[in-house]
């Protein structure tokens, strides 16, 4: 086995290409597994993937102070990047859905695509989950690029990573006190998420290290804190009430330790694959249940296993597609690459 390539490459880190490829893949996995009745030890650990949304925002973290850190934008610059990487890809899979609505039921829910549009779908828990459901994980990007000078603030805080730490269990205490943690816009605010977010900007501070300490790191080590914080995670889970509120954290520690795993073992092809798969990945989080939802339109009779993996490859080449054309479209950036 090879060991993992150079820490630094074109301004960036691999390992957090690697991380961010890694995740779009689980959750890309564990979306479209779902037409397959697998047993429940095998669905248990495909729904780990679902964990990769913490690693996600963390890499955004990451990505974006690294960035900033390197070439400063002014705010109104930072938000026509973020528009440019973020909303336009996913003003283009909106619109690909109307158009699969109006060729399938020649009908479309214009008030859903409204809200998507105009981004006011995150104040409301049914637009918020209307024409794809989890594209609810986009209302909470976009809340930190509006945020950003805010997350600018934390970051620069001597106890930023604490504060981080606080207002998101409040949050989520707060969430379940009221009983709307089952509601997309209050369990899925940014706010629950910023300990992930400002884990990633200070580890960005770090940068130069990461690579090394890595390195030093036991397998072993590394294999018992991701089977100790899985296994909190799902008991948290199981036994459920105050406790489910928190078992993002041992979640969200668990699978980046699995994470760090993989990326330690070395195996140069895998490693490769999910760098590459970093640069469009997002594009692959948009389109994947789109492609699902066509194929499954288009073949009724094809059987679930075939389905999935059909969806998969197919979903996977046009997000790579879809990426080749928008970059022709993109304002050209220096150093790092936006997360």
């Amino acid at each position: 086995m090879d060991t993992p390539v150079d820490s630094k490459k074109a301004g960036k880190l691999q390992v957090v290409d690697f991380a961010r490829g890694f995740a779009i893949f689980t959750i890309v996995l564990m979306h479209l597994s779902i037409v397959l009745k697998l047993p429940g030890v095998l669905k248990n650990a495909v729904a780990l993937g679902g964990a990769g949304v913490h690693v996600f925002i963390l890499c955004s973290g990451f990505g974006l102070y690294l960035s900033h850190l390197k070439r400063p934008l002014d705010y109104p610059t930072f938000l026509r990047r973020r528009a440019s990487r973020c909303y336009i890809p996913y003003l283009v899979a909106v619109l690909l859905w109307v158009a699969f609505g109006i060729a399938v039921s020649h009908r479309v829910n214009w008030q859903a695509v409204a809200s998507h549009v105009f981004l006011y779908k995150m104040f409301d828990a049914k637009l918020d989950v209307s024409l794809c459901y989890y594209y609810w994980f986009i209302s909470t990007i976009i809340q930190f690029y509006i945020c950003w000078p805010i997350m600018l603030k934390l970051a620069q805080m001597r106890r930023g990573i604490a504060i981080g730490f606080a207002i998101s269990l409040s949050w989520a205490a707060l969430v379940g006190f009221l009983g709307l943690s089952e509601s997309r816009p209050w369990g899925s605010c940014f706010l629950q998420y910023l300990w992930e977010f400002c884990l990633g900007m200070w580890l960005a501070t770090k940068a130069d290290l990461i690579e090394g300490q890595i390195a030093k790191l036991r397998y072993l080590t590394v294999a018992l804190v991701a089977f100790v914080c899985l296994a909190a995670s799902g008991a948290m889970g199981f036994i459920g009430g105050v406790l489910k509120l928190f078992n993002d954290i041992p979640s969200a520690f668990g699978y980046l330790a699995c994470v760090v795993l993989i990326y330690k073992v070395g195996i140069r092809p895998v490693n490769r694959f999910f760098e590459f798969t970093s640069g469009f990945g997002y594009e692959w989080y948009l389109l994947h249940g789109l492609v699902f939802a066509i194929l499954s339109k288009l073949f009724p009779g094809m059987p679930p296993v075939l389905n999935m993996a059909a969806s998969f490859v197919s979903s996977y080449a046009c997000a790579f597609g879809v990426n080749l054309v928008l970059k022709k479209f993109r304002p050209q950036t220096r150093g790092v690459r936006p997360a």
